[in-house]
């Protein structure tokens, strides 16, 4: 008898060791080792999803507030990804309180991020950012790393943020 693996999960079998790679760096952080995070490696229909968030940002589900990314066959051609920030679970906190306190400062971060194809939305309840984020196959961990410590600047802002609603 022979099995057939899905397109996807063969992705997810092949890249799975690159974002090993990413939590190795993250875990070496400061910022990272010190400040309650968390990460979590998964398939999904596409390819492999890495997500990270801090322990009070209701994301035990994987639907709160997090940073993620998915890669993919057309982002491992491209040598691109984009790393967003999702705010996401509307059950578990008020979205439209918690985005009037945060998304002002957020934007004044990332403007001043300069880098070139950030978006950043005021008005998406759930898709707050989005990085774009070019990495090489012998860099991924680090240049998606870097990618992720330049995003942990909103954190202070979301930990505000969820502690005034």
């Amino acid at each position: 008898m022979t099995t057939t693996v899905s397109p996807s999960m063969q992705l997810f079998v092949e890249q799975h060791p690159q974002c090993m790679k990413v939590l190795r760096q993250l875990s070496n952080m400061d910022w990272y080792a010190a400040g309650g995070w968390s990460s979590f490696i998964g398939p999904y229909h596409a390819g492999i999803y890495m997500q990270i968030a801090k322990g009070n940002w209701f994301n035990h589900g994987l639907d709160g507030i997090h940073f993620e990314f998915g890669l993919t066959q057309e982002s491992l051609d491209t040598r691109t990804l984009a790393i967003d920030l999702h705010v996401g679970h509307k059950n578990l906190f008020d979205r439209e309180q918690f985005n009037a306190i945060t998304v002002e400062r957020m934007e004044e971060v990332v403007n001043g991020w300069g880098t070139e194809d950030v978006r950043f939305s005021r008005t998406n309840l759930s898709e707050r950012l989005s990085l774009p984020v070019r990495f090489t196959k012998s860099g991924f961990g680090k240049q998606v790393a870097a990618a992720l410590t330049q995003m942990s600047d909103l954190a202070p802002i979301i930990d505000d943020g969820l502690s005034r609603i």
